[in-house]
């Protein structure tokens, strides 16, 4: 892997990396904002995920999510390029949000044969785990069109597999995709959800949590060898600690993260969601 010039992978705070993973590899996020009805905050940066979530919970109406603005693309873009480094950035899928074509249209607006962008058909750490992999590619010295290969090659080896307590705040949020169907389902059944394609698709309907939590995690496992994991929560650190000691036992040399899931995917998993990320072999 050489390069006469180093690369700055770039992404949105959709991708829901971990504050010292972005740090260690040097990966910049561009945030999403977050809408109240009287006020407008930048995930991540002006709210954390739990203080989101209290707020969530005690907000009668649904926050909404907006994809950053070209110009905060074209600003994060310029700086990386002043720099002297090629840039290579990962979006939120674009069957989910505007992010991809917001940082599109900065790219051509800046006309640079050293920028690229690049859809990363997931979010949350499904999209953040085709990041990660890119950017340690480019911390060993990859160019811009290596670091772009990585990327595009582990899109095929990401999941995520969601269980969710209710279909409420995906349904009220206009995110429900392919899983219209399990609006209005028996009392008690648990969604196992995930995205393929780019949009948010239905796997399975289970009668309880706990079983649904255990198919997720036999979903997950069925995918292959796992390098990488991710468990992300809403608030509900004792599930994802029992789900990441249960796939330890599947994938004992597997890169763990436990952490909570970001406000811009809370918005619409909701309160006691547990997501399983993974990049296979």
């Amino acid at each position: 892997m050489s390069s006469t010039r180093r690369v700055r992978v770039v992404t949105d705070s959709a991708s829901d990396i971990p504050l010292h993973v972005r740090e260690e590899l040097g990966i910049r996020v561009v945030p999403l904002s977050l809408n109240f009805e009287n006020e407008s905050l930048l995930d991540t940066i002006d709210i954390n995920a739990q203080q989101y979530l209290d707020r969530l919970r005690a907000d009668a109406k649904l926050p909404s999510t907006a994809q950053p603005s070209v110009d905060q693309f074209v600003q994060v873009f310029q700086q990386e390029l002043d720099a002297d480094l090629d840039v290579v950035c990962f979006t939120l899928s674009a069957g989910l949000s505007g992010t991809y074509n917001a940082a599109r249209l900065a790219a051509e607006q800046i006309d640079s044969k050293r920028l690229y962008v690049v859809d990363s058909r997931g979010a949350t750490m499904q999209q953040g785990w085709t990041v990660i992999e890119a950017a340690r590619w480019a911390e060993g010295g990859a160019s811009a069109l290596e670091v772009i290969a990585v990327g595009e090659a582990a899109i095929p080896k990401c999941f995520t597999f969601a269980v969710l307590q209710t279909l409420d705040y995906v349904h009220k949020g206009g995110r429900i995709g392919r899983v219209g169907h399990l609006v209005g389902s028996a009392l008690g059944v648990k969604p196992v959800v995930g995205f393929a394609d780019g949009v948010l698709v239905p796997y399975e309907r289970v009668r309880t949590w706990k079983k649904a939590l255990k198919r997720a995690i036999e979903l997950a496992s069925s995918k292959g060898n796992a390098l990488d994991i991710a468990v992300l929560h809403a608030d509900n650190l004792a599930d994802a600690r029992m789900v990441e000691a249960e796939l330890r036992t599947i994938f004992p040399n597997a890169n763990y993260l436990v952490d909570w899931a970001g406000p811009t995917i809370t918005t619409y998993a909701g309160p006691g969601a547990i997501g399983i990320m993974i990049r296979v072999a």
